[in-house]
């Protein structure tokens, strides 16, 4: 049996080949991949995952908005260290 991050990839890989039919009629509302199988398309993201928490026995679920991409950007944080004077 594949591992969880094995078994998420399989999941993103399949839901990119459905992502263009998603997109054209449900964009906005919430996918859910499970098996390498489109389980359902939901209005919001509480019920995909409430479908999803079911699934989750059985597996690795993805819950995704259709037409959204995650953009995550590295986060850079300079610090300057004062000189600390001693009374």
């Amino acid at each position: 049996m594949p591992d969880t991050r094995d078994s998420l990839e399989l999941q993103h890989a399949f839901y990119e080949t459905i992502r263009e039919e998603l997109e054209a009629g449900s964009l906005g509302k919430w996918a859910v991949v499970s098996n390498e199988r489109l389980v359902g398309v939901y209005e919001s993201n509480r019920a995909a995952s409430e479908i999803a928490l079911k699934l989750m026995a059985d597996g690795v679920c993805l819950v995704k908005r259709v037409g959204y991409v995650v953009k995550v950007e590295p986060l850079m944080v300079r610090v300057n260290h004062a000189p600390v004077s001693n009374p």
